[in-house]
């Protein structure tokens, strides 16, 4: 049975409520990891852990980047500034602030960013809370996933440890504030996020056939491009967000990647994987069942390499990181093809007060029972 077969996820009321009772508990001790950015969206999980229960978090761990001088989101500087007020006040009083630097996120860093992104994790964090909080709200991909994917690693070392740590995610969804947020100046070349590259690039596995799986969004094809020239796949299995809020919505991504997709990848029909648009444990069953089919298939051809590529909304790509995660687990050759964005542009304003909460319980005590 998968790792999670069996999963815990709440969403808008529900979301209220299971943190209500999680937290009813006055000896849990909450780090909350969250990203200082201009998104609205921001502040939204700490808001309702601080109406759950007043100094429930102890620490927040604020995480800072540049995405450099001449990035669009420099403009975006006021609304920054709101949120970390935001952010100073809700926690004013009831716990401490720590900062994490994460310095220069802009192109010529591409590569460095994953690994300066899981520096910022440390053991010493497992020991001093009961549960860990990442809100990836206003997080890029190449920072909440090897933050994530680090923390998996460390819990996974201590499973036997009393008592257990959990790890929660947080992220707050709005299609609408979504369509009005847009990547600007993608990176050059594509990249593999770290810890999930090195058996890819063994020359031993050089003749491995090669399955890409990426998930769609809307306006990604030039990173679809990039990646697709990074990881030269033989096989491309396209996730589709099915069903959606929009009941059209993989339709519309078909038709607007329809050249792409038959042209230029040559995808047949048959290989598409639909998913939940709103479940990333429906994701990560489909990526990883789709991982294990292919290595079984081609079990005679010394197995595959699968790339997996997360180009939609951020509940869907943490359902392909933990399908990565679980698949490295059992010594599956995957890794995980991004490309990065040098900034964003927004259209003004933007009313984040539908963003809607979901909460997954990825690890802990849950799971050990």
């Amino acid at each position: 049975m998968s790792r999670w077969q069996h999963y815990i996820m709440h969403r808008g009321p529900e979301c209220l409520r299971f943190w209500r009772r999680h937290l009813s508990d006055d000896s849990r001790r909450v780090l909350l990891i969250l990203g200082l950015g201009f998104d609205p969206r921001m502040c939204c999980g700490l808001r309702m852990l601080s109406s759950v229960r007043t100094g429930c978090v102890r620490e927040c761990s604020l995480l800072k980047y540049s995405e450099g001088p001449h990035s669009p989101s420099q403009k975006y500087a006021a609304l920054v500034k709101d949120n970390l007020q935001e952010v100073t006040s809700l926690m004013a009083g009831h716990g401490c602030i720590t900062e994490g630097n994460l310095g220069l996120l802009a192109a010529a860093a591409a590569q460095s960013r994953p690994r300066r992104a899981s520096d910022v994790i440390s053991q010493e964090l497992t020991h001093r809370f009961t549960d860990i909080v990442v809100d990836i709200s206003a997080l890029p991909r190449s920072i909440y996933f090897p933050i994530l994917a680090k923390l998996l690693t460390l819990l996974d070392v201590m499973e036997a440890r009393t008592p257990v740590v959990n790890l929660h995610v947080l992220v707050a969804e709005d299609v609408s504030v979504d369509e009005r947020i847009r990547e600007e100046g993608v990176d050059e070349r594509a990249a593999y996020i770290q810890g999930f590259s090195a058996d890819l690039e063994l020359q031993s596995a050089a003749t491995v056939p090669r399955v890409w799986i990426p998930a769609l969004g809307e306006g990604q094809e030039e990173q679809l491009r990039r990646i697709y020239d990074h990881v030269h796949p033989d096989e491309i299995c396209p996730v589709l967000p099915s069903p959606s809020v929009n009941p059209r919505r993989a339709d519309d991504l078909i038709a607007e990647y329809r050249e792409l997709l038959f042209d230029l990848f040559r995808v047949e029909p048959t290989n598409f994987i639909y998913a939940c648009e709103w479940n990333p444990f429906e994701v990560y069953r489909q990526v990883y069942g789709a991982t294990t089919r292919y290595n079984s298939a081609l079990e005679a051809l010394g197995r595959c390499k699968v790339v997996v590529s997360a180009l939609s909304s951020k509940l869907l790509s943490v359902g392909a990181l933990l399908a990565a995660y679980e698949a490295k687990r059992k010594n599956y050759m995957i890794g995980i093809a991004h490309v990065g964005t040098q900034g964003y542009t927004v259209d003004l304003p933007v009313d984040a007060s539908k963003a809607e909460l979901f909460s997954l319980w990825v690890a802990g005590e849950c799971y050990n029972a």
